[in-house]
């Protein structure tokens, strides 16, 4: 999915519009679609990412209470800021661990 901005976009839209992807990709058109995007991407529109909004406020209003240069940052406060590993990416982190698990042995 983090591969797929596209695909992401028509969650979010849909999302916004109430209806699950299947009816939205039924109901409109490219010809719309591209006019979302565009309204999406150059005004800012209704699709705003709430998480990162969010923790730019959570970061701002924590700053006064921390110390200087340790308030936190926003994307600490975003749930998921990576996408999915591959399953190749997996098995190189699971082999990387069972090779540092066998040196401790």
């Amino acid at each position: 999915m983090h591969a797929r901005p596209l695909r992401r976009f028509l969650f979010r839209l849909a999302g916004h519009l109430h209806m699950t992807v299947g009816e939205l990709c039924e109901r409109m058109d490219s010809h719309e679609l591209s006019e979302w995007i565009v309204y999406e991407r150059y005004w800012h529109g209704p699709l705003s990412e709430n998480w990162r909004q969010t923790g730019v406020l959570a970061s701002a209003m924590l700053a006064p209470y921390t110390r200087r240069g340790q308030a936190p940052k926003a994307t600490d406060f975003i749930p998921i800021e990576k996408p999915p590993q591959h399953k190749t990416q997996m098995e190189e982190t699971l082999e990387q661990m069972a090779k540092a698990f066998a040196k401790q042995q």
